[in-house]
């Protein structure tokens, strides 16, 4: 630090030596706080003295010889010789002092002797109270005769630092030396660490006895300073951004700005003009070695603040503090006033928290361990939150008492409703460990469970296998018994999880826990195969259905489930739907209400109301971001990526599904990870991408996968795969597993998967159009009113069964279905077919303008595989009716205004000029103009001439 930022001060002490060679004596007390700058100020006075001539002697204080009789008395003395060589002292006897100008040679040996003198006398303990200080005072003069004969007739300036650590025979001398030399040219200046008890009060009260005595205060530097000692190594603007932080967080410490700085010019980047400029500080080792520096060269007290400060955290009272350190009330508050003026602590708190780290970390682990086992006990007995009281037992890691585990217990139930799960987890652990067997631990286990699967799924195994354990030895509670189901069943291990339901049936008085599990909607549906396994005897009835259909009961997961369980054994219903979304609306995520908020996910996918899902969903993945966690992020991107992909956003499925892979590893994904495969293996499929496809079916899952709804789902995925790349048998096989699988099960559904339509698609392969027939009229008449993209499939294969000539109708209404739900792959499929219905009906004008239309949406939706198929081949080459125009050929839309066009879209789905007068808000009269004008361009005399894609159709 240069002294330019002690301007002031500076400019009182160049008077004061600028006025020493006159006489009297001068004294200076510069007191300020721990590493403020008293040392280099001394420094500064000390070349400045020796440049105005004076004779300049110095010595420091140390803690280690605070008691060493004339440790700093001696330094005084000594450096004296070796500075201007021997000089005569006067006798022992003969304590006559030299006139002016008058020199004597100073014997080295002789300072020894006086010294030797000296520490004998601070020892004397002679009954002859007169005697020993006749002695004594003897000594004294002897040693100010030697250190004013040491100035050798110049001026002297006498500088002691850090005095509060000199010894009292020392300081007893010097104030000797005042007063005998008050009339001779001499300064005394004292730099004097501010503190609780820091002063020895008898020499204080004697230096303010002294006429001439000047008392400097030295505080924290204003940022101005900051920024000046900033710029001694930073450029201007780089010294003026970073300024007010480093103020802030030094306090305006001098030897913390050191570090700070120190800090920044170690993580500055290279001084490359294309590299970004260093916005932000960055607080590193430098800083935190630079606190304990501080705290060190301090009082004991402070540095034992600094600690129970670093300890309690936010619950540091004065109180508390003194009770922990064992300290008096006043030593407290003026050691924590001591680290407030050192820029260490604001408010109580340390200014950043690299500072309470670095001094726990000085602390030993025993030493640790015990200031946290003794805080905990005292903030118990203070009415502390339980929260405040558990982080100390964990730290502590020590459960005294049935209490301590009241604490924790609650502690961790607050935890995860504030969804602070780390905090949860770490309570529970220790719980775990120091309670006994019985109900309160299965309940402790299940919980852990729960909140490990949230952040860490992959490390879930340890406690399953506790409460595995727990099941097996008979002191698990059937409360807990969902718990281990679920891991179980998540793992795929079906064998373990019918075994454990079996036994649940007799192994308890009532067993209205598990029963209510298994009979949950979402169990039902995503382990369909457990029922086989678990037998109709033990199996529960479903819970819950008429509720959900209903609207009624209170529990989010039991109502999602229900409804779940509705539209996949009894077809969609708008009912349920609608409870679905309610559900999402009322339900907060957390981890309660995770698996209601997929549940009532994948009823809104179900039911082809893919918009309302994809904006829960995108809602939810928001929240999950901002809260964090693994188990949240990932089964809500693996949901969206469903939602994309049913949208027809291949693109956008891929992406959702693979940043669901990496928020969790495979282990924690367990039988979800089907989903996740399956929805990447359609998505590159439908993007032309088949090799990448494939790579998705070789990844290794779960064993028990095939049996659960996920695995039906990659089933028919690998179908879908097999057919577009031509090996129709297997994927025919594919497509009849699941129908098998899910007619056994009960959950034939097409909403869940529409094998019935694949297989049809197979079976036109083959020749089987009788079979081909009687699948796609079956699916069709389990298509509900609702289920808009499932019945539009299902339309669009009828029509490709029976033929497109004789199915026109189909197709147009299949486009009007997909207008509700948006499946933009699905829609590329109808108009191929309908482009296909048109060329056979000689309709080329209508031919062109829907494979333009569909090949667009392919091209957008990056499926180039259905972009490939819309250009279909005659004899080896494109005619130009079967291509979509090229870039220099015109389209005839484009010559239709906007409201010419808005007309005739309305007039190509049948509705009457009347209506589309009525929905445009337009005249009649207007309605039919347009119309005879849209007849004209587009070269049609009919409206079901009329394309249905003039509103996309904005660019050909």
């Amino acid at each position: 630090m240069s002294l330019v930022e002690r301007v002031d001060e500076w400019a009182l002490l160049e008077e004061v030596l600028a006025n020493s060679a006159e006489g009297p004596s001068r004294v200076v007390v510069v007191r300020g706080p721990v590493a403020t700058g008293k040392s280099e100020l001394l420094n500064g006075v000390a070349d400045q003295a020796e440049a105005r001539g004076l004779t300049v002697l110095r010595a420091t204080g140390l803690r280690a010889e605070r008691r060493t009789p004339m440790a700093v008395f001696g330094q005084l003395l000594l450096n004296a010789g070796r500075a201007e060589g021997p000089r005569d002292l006067p006798e022992r006897d003969g304590p006559a002092r030299p006139e002016q100008g008058e020199q004597r040679e100073i014997s080295a040996a002789r300072v020894e002797q006086l010294l030797d003198d000296a520490r004998f006398t601070a020892m004397l303990r002679d009954p002859d109270y007169e005697r020993e200080e006749h002695v004594r005072a003897h000594v004294m003069r002897s040693l100010t005769a030697a250190l004013h004969a040491s100035a050798g007739g110049r001026p002297l300036a006498i500088l002691v630092d850090d005095v509060q650590y000199a010894d009292i025979p020392s300081l007893q001398c010097l104030q000797h030396a005042m007063r005998e030399l008050r009339a001779k040219p001499l300064v005394i200046v004292l730099g004097l660490r501010a503190g609780p008890r820091a002063e020895r009060p008898m020499f204080s009260a004697e230096l303010l006895r002294h006429p001439r005595l000047t008392q400097l205060r030295l505080a924290t530097l204003g940022e101005r300073a900051t920024a000046e000692m900033l710029r001694e190594h930073l450029d201007e603007a780089t010294a003026r951004r970073l300024a007010p932080e480093v103020h802030r967080v030094s306090g305006g410490n001098p030897l913390l700005i050191r570090a700070l700085t120190h800090d920044i010019l170690a993580h500055r980047p290279p001084t490359d003009p294309s590299l970004p400029a260093l916005h932000a500080l960055t607080v590193g080792d430098a800083y935190r070695q630079s606190v304990l520096s501080c705290l060190h060269r301090g009082e004991d007290s402070v540095l034992a603040v600094a600690r129970g400060l670093a300890i309690l955290d936010d619950a540091a009272s004065d109180t508390i503090l003194a009770g922990l350190l064992e300290l008096d009330h006043e030593t407290v508050t003026l050691s924590r006033r001591s680290l407030e003026s050192a820029g260490l602590a604001e408010a109580g708190t340390f200014r950043h928290p690299l500072a309470r780290t670095a001094v726990l970390d000085d602390l030993t682990r025993d030493d640790r361990i015990d200031l946290h086992r003794r805080a905990a006990d005292l903030l118990r007995r203070g009415g502390a939150e339980p929260p405040v009281v558990a982080r100390h037992i964990v730290a502590a890691g020590e459960v005294a008492d049935e209490e301590s585990l009241d604490v924790l217990w609650e502690t961790a139930t607050r935890a995860r409703r504030d969804e602070d799960v780390s905090l949860a987890i770490a309570c529970l652990q220790l719980a775990d460990q120091a309670c006994p067997r019985g109900a309160r631990r299965s309940e402790i286990l299940a919980e852990l469970t729960r909140c490990v699967w949230r952040v860490r799924p992959s490390t879930v195994g340890p406690h399953l296998r506790a409460l595995r354990s727990a099941f097996d030895e008979g002191w698990l509670t059937e409360q807990a018994v969902p718990a281990l189901l679920a891991g179980l069943l998540w793992q795929g291990r079906f064998d373990e999880a019918a075994e454990i339901a079996r036994k649940c049936q007799g192994a308890y008085e009532g067993t209205s826990a598990v029963s209510a599990y298994l009979g949950a909607g979402a169990v039902r549906t995503t382990y369909p195969a457990l029922r086989e396994r678990v037998g109709p005897d033990n199996w529960p009835a479903p819970h819950g259905n008429a509720d959900a259909v209903t609207g009624r009961g209170s529990d989010p997961r039991s109502r999602a489930g229900a409804a779940l369980n509705t539209v996949l054994t009894r077809g969609v219903d708008p009912h349920a739907a609608d409870l679905a979304e309610a559900v999402l609306q009322g339900t907060p995520l957390n981890d309660a209400n995770l698996e209601a908020l997929t549940c009532s996910l994948n009823v809104l996918i179900y039911s082809d109301r893919l918009t309302r899902a994809a904006h829960w969903c995108d809602a939810l993945l928001r929240e999950a971001t901002k809260l964090g966690g693994p188990g949240w992020q990932a089964p809500l991107s693996a949901v969206r990526a469903k939602i994309a992909l049913r949208q027809g956003n291949a693109g956008d499925a891929v992406r959702y599904a693979v940043n669901a892979l990496a928020w969790m590893t495979p282990l924690g994904w367990g039988v979800g990870i089907g989903s996740v495969l399956a929805t990447l293996v359609s998505a590159h499929t439908a993007m032309g991408q088949y090799d990448q496809a494939m790579t998705y079916l070789d990844h290794h899952v779960p064993d028990g996968l095939p049996e659960t709804r996920y695995g039906l789902e990659l089933i028919h995925a690998r179908g879908q795969l097999y057919a577009a790349t031509g090996r129709v048998r297997p994927a025919l096989d594919d497509f009849l597993t699941c129908g098998e699988l899910m007619t056994r099960w009960g959950i034939d559904q097409p909403a869940l998967i529409p094998w019935r339509s694949a297989a049809a698609e197979m079976h036109l392969r083959t020749g089987g159009e009788a079979e081909a027939d009687r699948l796609v009229k079956e699916q069709l008449s389990k298509c509900g009113p609702g289920q808009s993209r499932t019945r539009a499939l299902t339309l669009r294969v009828l029509a490709e069964v029976a033929g497109l000539r004789r199915h026109h109708h189909a197709l147009h209404e299949a486009i009007e279905e997909l207008e509700e739900c948006e499946d933009r792959l699905e829609l590329v499929r109808v108009l191929g077919a309908l482009s296909r219905s048109h060329h056979a009906l000689g309709e080329l004008g209508q031919a062109r303008m829907m494979a333009r239309r569909a090949w667009r949406i392919a091209r957008d939706a990056q499926a180039e595989a259905l972009c490939e198929q819309l250009l279909p081949y005659g004899d080896g080459e494109v005619t130009a009716v079967e291509r979509p125009a090229g870039n220099g050929e015109s389209c005839p839309s484009e010559e239709l205004t906007d409201a010419e066009r808005r007309v005739a879209s309305l007039a190509s789905f049948g509705h009457s000029n009347r209506e589309i007068a009525r929905k445009l808000f337009i005249t009649v009269s207007t309605v039919e103009q347009h119309l005879t004008r849209v007849y004209r361009k587009l070269n049609v005399s009919r409206r079901k001439d009329l394309p249905h894609d003039l509103l996309a159709d904005t660019a050909c």
